[in-house]
């Protein structure tokens, strides 16, 4: 990245935290749920954004209702931190519709993964940090560990390391982190909202993919010249991205195929860290912030806060 980011304020006790639904239909029980779990991680006052009961077919209501509901909350000065329902679909529809200003002139934390890639990436370009993290449905199901973490991060504390299961490559690198689902990032190809990936590391994560369609999106993404200049990859997890049985009995598994295309581009990767769909696991990332990779220990590790 070229220009340095802003970091915003941590979000402690005082702070105050909008659950949004910027993408899917929220699930009733998984909210409540998972909302208990956040009151009791004292990362401010928990308020609900307007639209969580909302469903128009595979969205959180129409579009401009979704949009209304978050950009009132990136506009409040008051609010510290958004942390998003659910992801589903939905966030890139808004993307070109979404107002900067207030967020950059008062910015606030930026929670949540898959569908919110695409929120996480529109921060980065406007020059501000976030976290890429467990949405509220899913917290009721992760380990309290999980939950902690999350929490460490948004106020500004470094969690610990994370340690994957395979190391591709000896050199250790530091760089700004970005994490992303795969398919969410390569949906933002061609468009204003793709981040600046040059020098920076980028986590990537998947769920329900076929191998072959892992390939095809890693491909756009090499090809296209988004990948230039990356320096090095941490990859979560590929959840239920396997080939179906009446599909092809020789294709190489999700992971395998990972590997391969990235080995061309021939910087460090590390696999198989706790971070993604997994309904039990779920390792909370900074976005923006440095970390270092170490292949030969198969670490990702946190070295600034992602908070100022």
């Amino acid at each position: 990245m070229k220009a340095a980011l802003v970091r915003p304020p941590p979000s402690g006790p005082s702070g105050r935290v909008v659950v949004a639904a910027p993408s899917g239909p929220v699930p009733e029980a998984r909210l409540a749920e998972g909302l208990a779990v956040l009151r009791d991680l004292q990362i401010g006052e928990i308020s609900l954004a307007p639209n969580l009961g909302a469903r128009t077919g595979y969205l959180a209501g129409e579009d401009g209702v979704r949009l209304a509901a978050l950009q009132a909350a990136l506009d409040d000065p008051e609010v510290t931190a958004i942390v998003c329902a659910r992801g589903g679909y939905g966030l890139t529809r808004l993307l070109p519709l979404l107002h900067p200003a207030g967020f950059v002139a008062a910015p606030k934390l930026l929670v949540g993964f898959s569908d919110a890639t695409a929120l996480l990436c529109w921060a980065l370009r406007a020059g501000v940090c976030g976290v890429h993290g467990p949405v509220v449905t899913q917290l009721g199901a992760l380990p309290a560990a999980d939950a902690q973490r999350l929490a460490l991060l948004m106020r500004g504390e470094l969690p610990a390391p994370l340690t994957g299961d395979e190391g591709v490559g000896t050199a250790r690198v530091v760089a700004p982190l970005v994490p992303a689902n795969l398919e969410v990032l390569r949906s933002l190809v061609g468009t204003p909202w793709l981040p600046d990936l040059a020098g920076t590391i980028v986590a990537l994560e998947e769920i329900g993919e076929r191998p072959y369609r892992i390939d095809r999106a890693l491909t756009q993404l090499i090809t296209s010249g988004a990948f230039a200049g990356v320096r090095g990859f941490a990859v979560g997890q590929l959840y239920a991205c396997e080939e179906p049985p009446a599909g092809n009995p020789d294709s190489p598994n999700a992971r395998a195929v990972v590997r391969e295309r990235l080995a061309g581009l021939d910087v460090p990767v590390v696999l198989g860290l706790p971070f993604g769909h997994l309904p039990h696991e779920h390792a909370a990332l900074p976005c923006g912030a440095r970390v270092e990779l170490d292949p030969s220990r198969a670490t990702l590790t946190m070295l600034e806060p992602v908070t100022a």
